[in-house]
């Protein structure tokens, strides 16, 4: 195995032990705050500086394009300014010192109006190997009123075990994972917060931190929002919703880096088991087809 791979951590640095994290602080002083809530909250609350041109761009296309939907997923092959909100390299740069694997961004989601999803996650939709190498960054577009059914966190859900779908009890669906999730933030007390953020702030949360959608007690009031998720160099990407429970087998991953415009295949050393060529040709080709914009 190169050495570059063999001495990539394998915790991210963030959510190593308290030593670590202080090293880390007195490494990027500058980051001291955010190092210090990601690692006890599991989020922290940014200003990446977007470009205020590219944030108009895209509230106009939630606007236009999210009648009668409730998200657009990957809306950077249509909007490039998307891409760029997505590939900002004051973001990149910051995940890249935090997490100690460069990062780069898999997929976009873009929204109107609050989801009032029910609590969940990331680490279920998607998982890594080594494990907790995925954040979310979520992205205002406009100011947060509570009104809007802003995002909703549980601050140390983070540090929980990461939940498997063969470790769920009943038929194991999701159904089983929201009401296993719901107990769990029962059984330890967690108490909510709000994402209340102004325009051009961004939220990153850890891979485990438990959030969703909280109610829209104001129907009339928009919510704009893009999330951007990122996954971390050197690791095998899988989709533990999609676990086959029959063959004892994940749903492998072959994310799409949006910053350097390519497929990234999982690492063996982490995950025996690879994409067949049939699926990667498969990925490739619905891609060119769309012919994603430049950012």
């Amino acid at each position: 195995m190169p050495a570059r791979i063999r001495n990539l951590p394998d915790v991210p640095l963030v959510e190593q032990d308290a030593q670590t994290c202080a090293a880390l602080m007195q490494q990027y002083p500058e980051h001291a705050e955010t190092i210090r809530s990601l690692h006890e909250k599991g989020y922290a609350i940014i200003d990446p500086e977007f470009d205020p041109a590219d944030l108009d761009t895209v509230q106009t296309y939630c606007r236009r394009e999210l009648k009668n939907k409730d998200r657009i997923q990957d809306g950077w092959l249509s909007e490039a300014a998307i891409g760029r909100l997505a590939v900002h390299r004051p973001v990149l740069d910051l995940l890249t010192k935090l997490y100690g694997r460069q990062a780069f961004p898999f997929q976009t989601l873009n929204f109107e109006v609050g989801t009032q999803q029910k609590p969940h996650a990331d680490t279920f939709h998607f998982n890594s190997a080594p494990e907790r190498f995925m954040c979310g960054v979520w992205t205002a577009l406009e100011d947060i009123s509570p009104d809007a059914g802003p995002l909703v966190y549980y601050p140390g859900s983070h540090k929980l075990d990461i939940l498997e779908r063969r470790d769920l009890s009943g038929d194991k669906t999701y159904s089983d994972y929201e009401a296993h999730i719901a107990a769990a933030i029962e059984a330890h007390g967690f108490a909510p917060e709000y994402g209340l953020l102004k325009r051009g702030q961004a939220l990153i949360w850890s891979a485990n931190l438990i959030h969703g959608g909280s109610r829209r007690s104001n129907l009339d009031l928009t919510r704009m929002s893009q999330v951007t998720h990122y996954y971390f160099a050197g690791c095998a990407y899988h989709t533990p919703l999609d676990y086959n429970l029959e063959q004892d087998r994940p749903f492998v991953r072959q994310p799409f880096d949006l910053s350097r415009r390519k497929h990234v295949l999982s690492n063996r050393a982490h995950l025996d088991q690879q994409l067949s060529w049939r699926e990667i040709l498969a990925q490739r080709w619905h891609l060119w087809r769309h012919r994603p914009p430049r950012f």
